[in-house]
């Protein structure tokens, strides 16, 4: 898992040097051990430090997409033990998860969850442990303990509703919140509900996943937080892989799921002829592709099929194929597949180049962030955003659940510039395509609009916009 290591250099390092831990690893990188083995250096001990030492940093914590079908097997578990002796004729204690959970972060190193108390319950030590046993009586974890800790906090009815707003909340979030009391409210707001709570404020209520930065909260107030992108206003997507590449499904699986799930149309675009890795299209192959996608169109009238490629940038950041292929595709992903090493400066303008290439249509996963796995190129994503929108391509939002990139917290600078964002799902099964949910969350917490979403027109739209 250490960027800048491949299995011949692991091998050579336990079999040289011993080193069987990330510990020893970085270790010996301390201590320049690694820069006089044969195939090694400076520059790769180096850049293997940095590895370990992401690696280490991000440990203990689990992506969204690995934590959130946890949370959902424990919730009922939960609320069963907190009610568990209770009359039915009495209304249930309430649980509901809460914090980086319930806001959607892209990881978390722990779950939590806020629970109801009776009023006047004075101890929850009980209570707590009671909980954490069902945990363990539910084996979820299975033979091991829990991939991830489990944290409670409780609440008693009365204020229920804003101790579930503040510890959802990031701390900016709940400053910008509390700021924005009316004149005569109690300091601070107390409510049974959610809903109790922003109406005492005066605010729309503000979904979860968006209570990130505080901005949110003026948005709010000025009544402009249902511009946003909604959960369905999606209405297709692009990037997707097919078997002809390194996808799982044949072209017509994927149509047909993208059918299944209700899109109006979906864009297919396997790797090019350079990504030999992953079984790029030569041009043969991008030939009979095209008379495959024009022959199963006819069969799915309903479902536009739109036909691109994901083009390599290369090093000089050209794309693949020369211009007669590229401008027979309806649209062309542009991605840096290779050279992750290069210089912020040399990467940026790499990446710039293919921005001015007027065949480029959308740029995907632009840092090549891994979550847990690997960190972004170093790249002036000021100056990127600013050329993408100046030369109307799309920056995607790839919402495979270990990418997440580009990351939300770039939605000031997207929106600012009025740079257009294309939400896909770098699908390379059928499950895939269900991926896009995770993009839509974090375009919400980038509070993107949803006129800046590609996706979210309809086909004549998309159609007239890739046209353009």
């Amino acid at each position: 898992k250490v960027s800048g290591l491949g299995p011949k250099k692991a091998i050579l390092l336990i079999e040289e040097l011993g080193i069987k831990t990330l510990g020893e690893l970085e270790y010996a990188c301390r201590e320049n051990r690694l820069v006089k083995l044969k195939g090694f250096g400076d520059k790769i001990q180096a850049k293997i430090l940095e590895g370990v030492q992401y690696l280490l940093a991000t440990g203990g914590q689990l992506r969204l997409s690995d934590a959130f079908p946890i949370a959902e097997r424990l919730l009922p578990i939960l609320s069963k033990a907190i009610n568990e002796g209770r009359h039915p004729a009495v209304s249930a204690l309430r649980i509901s998860e809460t914090g980086s959970l319930r806001r959607r972060s892209e990881t978390l190193a722990k779950l939590e969850f806020l629970v109801e108390t009776l009023p006047g319950e004075k101890t929850t030590k009980k209570l707590e442990e009671k909980l954490y046993l069902s945990i363990a009586d539910a084996g979820i974890g299975g033979s091991s303990p829990l991939a991830i800790p489990v944290e409670f906090s409780f609440a008693e009815t009365v204020r229920w509703g804003s101790e579930l707003a503040r510890t959802t909340c990031t701390p900016e979030a709940w400053k910008a919140l509390t700021l924005s009391k009316p004149d005569g409210a109690k300091s601070p707001v107390e409510a049974d509900t959610e809903e109790k709570f922003f109406a005492d404020l005066k605010l729309a209520w503000i979904p979860p996943e968006m209570r990130e930065t505080g901005e949110e909260v003026e948005l709010s107030r000025k009544g402009k937080l249902d511009a946003v992108l909604g959960w369905d206003d999606v209405q297709g997507c692009f990037h997707n892989h097919t078997t002809r590449s390194d996808g799982s499904a044949t072209l017509e699986e994927m149509v047909e799921a993208a059918r299944a799930r209700g899109m109006k149309y979906i864009g297919i675009s396997d790797h090019s002829k350079s990504a030999f890795y992953a079984q790029g299209l030569k041009e043969v192959s991008l030939a009979a592709q095209e008379r495959e996608i024009r022959d199963l169109q006819e069969k799915f009238p309903d479902v536009r099929i739109f036909w691109g490629i994901e083009s390599d940038i290369l090093a000089d950041g050209s794309l693949d194929y020369d211009d007669e292929w590229l401008k027979r595709f309806d649209f062309v992903v542009a991605s840096v597949h290779s050279r992750f090493q290069m210089d912020r400066t040399t990467m940026t303008e790499r990446i710039l180049q293919a921005v001015r290439n007027p065949r480029t249509t959308m740029l995907g996963h632009l840092t090549g962030r891994l979550l847990l796995g690997r960190k972004g190129y170093d790249l002036d994503m000021e100056k990127i955003i600013r050329e993408c929108a100046a030369h109307g391509v799309a920056i995607e939002l790839n919402s495979n659940p270990q990418r997440l990139d580009i990351d939300w917290r770039w939605g000031p600078d997207l929106r600012r510039e009025k740079c257009f964002v294309s939400i896909n799902p770098d699908a390379h099964e059928v499950d895939g395509l269900d991926d896009v949910r995770y993009g839509i969350c974090m375009a919400r917490k980038a509070l993107l609009p949803r006129d800046l979403i590609v996706n979210t027109q309809d086909t004549a739209g998309v159609e007239a916009w890739l046209k353009n």
